[in-house]
């Protein structure tokens, strides 16, 4: 466990969860002068099943936390759609955006969060939440246990711990969850070297899933994909570990097999599942909600990193006006972020939803959309894209 030293009393803002929302949001809410503590029950550098893609709109926001880390990441100019025939139908991107690996970026930002002051708290978990009386307890309005059963009070609070946390006096998604609704997808990831380098995000389409590869920082490539388990069941030969072999026998993709023809593996296999959409949530009982913990938006859309960092960003800010007015109950906090955070995704979520068809149409379908969708790419983009909202 890692603990930089901080104020005796509690927190002015506790957030679970290290990643992009959660590092987002504890940088804003030191710079507006808020004591903050943020726990993450993994350590860094870590590895998630992820596209790696950073959006334009993530940029501005990564070159004033991480510009080291931005630095090593790959350009990406363009996105191109190949077909199940191998047909390429490319667009290019309006303002060009990143390939970084999440192992660069997490690490990255929780340094970041260290160094501006945030009280961090790495390999510890928190398993349970209880209300306080503000009056009784120095303004603390929740007590925080952690995995090693440690108490720690904090006067406000963000989830941003990702899809399937559970907490211990919070709803969490996992737990509502019924038995038998797995659900039908599956994602996995790896990292390639020996991929030739093209400035451009490449998505190969096939029925029942997809695979993405996009350049990352050091001459590497990331393989991430989204698979129906039918084609599991159905065609698999071979395990995760030889990532390329299982992918391409799954797939039965000619372009994407000669794009990986000789690559070499450097990376272990990271799998999740189930991988679904997730119903938007912006906050519960005035606890707020970042990232996936808020909702997961599909993966392809390309912005799922820079929704991550902006909502966490959002909520900070509303928690910080909350606390500089004094306001325990967080109720117009709670408001005014789940007005703004609505206003800002509404239309990426019903966009994806159209998108999300192409991923599970017959061959013939998705070769006629690929044709079509770089010609509507740039609406696309845009339609898909965080929206600042007043």
């Amino acid at each position: 466990m890692e603990m930089m030293t901080s104020a005796p009393g509690p927190a002015d803002l506790a957030i679970i969860g290290g990643g992009p929302a959660g590092t987002a949001a504890a940088l804003e809410a030191r710079r507006r002068g808020m004591k903050v503590a943020i726990w993450d029950r993994d350590r860094f550098p870590r590895d998630k099943v992820c596209g790696e893609f950073l959006s334009a709109e993530s940029i501005p926001l990564l070159d004033h936390a991480v510009p080291a880390a931005v630095a090593q990441a790959s350009r990406i100019r363009r996105c191109e759609f190949i077909s199940p025939t191998g047909r390429a139908h490319a667009f290019e991107l309006p303002q060009p955006g990143r390939g970084l690996s999440r192992w660069v970026l997490d690490e990255s930002m929780w340094k970041a969060a260290e160094a501006a002051g945030a009280s961090t708290r790495v390999g510890e978990g928190i398993r349970s939440l209880r209300r306080l009386d503000p009056a009784l307890h120095r303004g603390a309005t929740w007590e925080l246990i952690s995995d090693n059963g440690a108490s720690n009070s904090a006067k406000s609070l963000l989830v941003a711990c990702g899809r399937w946390w559970t907490i211990d006096g919070l709803p969490s998604p996992a737990r509502e969850r019924k038995v038998g609704t797995a659900g039908p997808w599956m994602g996995a990831k790896a990292h390639f070297s020996g991929v030739a380098h093209r400035e451009a995000v490449e998505m190969f389409y096939f029925p029942g899933g997809y695979c993405g590869l996009a350049p990352v920082e050091g001459g590497k490539y990331n393989a991430c994909c989204l698979i129906h388990r039918r084609l599991v069941r159905e065609g698999s030969v071979g395990s995760l570990d030889n990532f390329a072999l299982w992918l391409i026998n799954v797939a039965g993709h000619q372009a994407l097999a000669a794009r990986l023809h000789g690559a070499v593996q450097t990376s272990e296999t990271i799998s999740t599942a189930p991988l679904r959409p997730a119903k938007l949530r912006a906050e519960y009982d005035g606890t707020l909600l970042a990232g996936d913990a808020a909702g997961f938006l599909d993966p392809f859309t390309g912005d799922g990193i820079s929704m991550a960092m902006h909502s966490g960003r959002l909520a900070a800010q509303e928690l910080a006006g909350a606390w500089s007015r004094l306001d325990s109950n967080m109720e117009h906090a709670a408001a005014s972020y789940r007005r703004r955070l609505d206003g800002a995704v509404r239309r990426s979520y019903v966009v994806a939803g159209l998108l999300r068809a192409l991923v599970s149409a017959p061959g013939g379908l998705q070769s006629s959309a690929a044709s079509v969708i770089p010609k509507l790419g740039k609406r696309l983009m845009k339609e898909t894209r965080w929206r600042d909202s007043d």
